[in-house]
């Protein structure tokens, strides 16, 4: 039987912020793939459908065209809904693959994943709105039988980036026997590679004399489009997405996307997307959101001086890591003015304006702020809305209203969790 995939956010999302507050968890990534492609290629799906919260619903509709949001049409198929937090497939790949019953699997009591069998769904109506399903989710919820899986879920944002190396070089073996013969390539004279095999170049992937690419610790993925300029060094396992420009510096175990400049210094980090890091600084450890702009000369701390464990604010709450290596977590639309310094495992929302030239000693920088440690003040939503207007149109691109609307949201503090599945 054919399988409809129904990818979910509960109620976790807000540990996942600020990275989380424009969008579901199953949109941030570790690799080369987003978590719901993940999803998508390892459960096998035929027909996807995402679920999320009311307030960014639209947003998702908006970027994601391809799947249904919020809108649940049943069809004759079994339903399998997934927790967008997963992290390992574990054995459920394997139990799914001959259940024949309605039941919930679950990993240290939360919920991975819930197969509903067709006759199940008979109830709901062919085309029916999220809510709809949350009310029927909610109702069947006791009467369905769990058991245990050695599936995992991510917990907080952290964690994405301690599984760069292994997810970028899994992701890459997925994507291997789809490569075909790119078109457009110039590799010029003086580029040099280290294990060529493990490099992978998309179309019109240009390469520039004095760049080396070293794919010795792990494969390289360069997206199509991208331009790396001489003195850039790229040491897998790195993906680089598509119609960005690497400048001079060294990127280590990372997943870039698509649309960035980077240069100087950048380790074991994710950015989102349309990120500016042109200039010459070190981010180390740390979560990107998009639209983020780094200063020349913008660094931050990514281990403590005394090699202990690294404290980050959760919602308000000082967590252990476990790890001594925390670098950032960056919201969307922020930006770091010439020569910034980011404390150790600092959260920064979105759309702040940061600056001064001098150490941010704050653990958690909210949402709109604008100055630095001792001296913030409130970033007005309408001026912060205008810049992040003038940074797309940078890059041809329009802000949408249903992004502006969801901004204005973030700065006016409201919260819904309308359309997030708890159970």
């Amino acid at each position: 039987m054919a399988r409809h995939i129904l990818i979910f956010e509960d109620a976790h999302f807000g540990d996942f912020a600020p990275i989380s507050l424009t969008r579901p968890v199953y949109l941030m990534r570790a690799g080369i793939f987003p978590q719901y492609e993940r999803i998508r290629r390892g459960l096998r799906a035929d027909r996807m459908t995402f679920m999320c919260r009311n307030q960014i619903a639209p947003l998702l509709a908006e970027q994601i065209p391809d799947f249904p949001v919020n809108i649940i049409k049943r069809g004759q198929d079994d339903l399998l809904l997934v927790n967008g937090r997963i992290r390992e497939f574990g054995d459920l790949v394997e139990r799914l693959a001959d259940e024949r019953y309605t039941r919930g699997f679950e990993s240290n009591g939360e919920l991975v994943a819930m197969l509903l069998k067709a006759e199940t769904l008979e109830a709901l109506p062919a085309i029916a709105p999220g809510e709809d399903y949350l009310k029927f989710f909610g109702a069947e919820n006791e009467s369905v039988p769990r058991h245990k899986t050695s599936a995992t879920l991510y917990r907080y944002p952290w964690e994405f980036v301690e599984d760069i190396d292994r997810s970028i070089g899994r992701d890459f073996r997925v994507l291997e026997p789809e490569f075909g013969v790119p078109n457009g390539v110039k590799v010029h004279d003086g580029a040099f590679f280290v294990n060529e095999n493990n490099v992978f170049l998309g179309d019109g992937v240009t390469v520039l004399p004095g760049a080396v690419i070293d794919a010795s610790a792990g494969p390289v993925y360069i997206g199509a489009n991208t331009r790396v300029e001489p003195h850039a060094a790229i040491a897998g396992p790195t993906y680089v997405g598509p119609n960005s420009v690497v400048l001079a510096g060294k990127i280590t175990a990372s997943s870039i996307g698509h649309t960035c400049r980077v240069g100087g210094e950048v380790e074991e980090s994710v950015f989102q997307a349309y990120v500016n890091k042109y200039h010459a600084g070190f981010i180390g450890h740390s979560y990107v959101g998009q639209w983020v702009n780094f200063g020349a000369m913008t660094t931050n701390s990514d281990l403590k001086n005394n090699y202990s464990t690294i404290r980050v604010s959760v919602n308000g709450e000082s967590i252990d890591t476990g790890s001594i290596k925390v670098g950032s977590l960056i919201g969307d639309h922020t930006k770091f003015g010439i020569g910034t310094l980011l404390n150790t495992g600092i959260s920064v929302g979105v759309c702040c304006n940061i600056f001064g030239g001098s150490l941010v000693a704050d653990k958690d920088v909210p949402s709109f702020r604008w100055g630095t440690t001792g001296e913030w003040t409130d970033y007005r939503c309408d001026k912060a809305v205008e810049t992040a207007q003038r940074t797309t149109e940078r890059r041809n691109v329009t802000l949408s209203d249903r992004e502006i609307g969801v901004l204005r949201d973030i700065a006016s503090g409201e919260r819904s969790e309308e359309g997030v599945l708890s159970l």
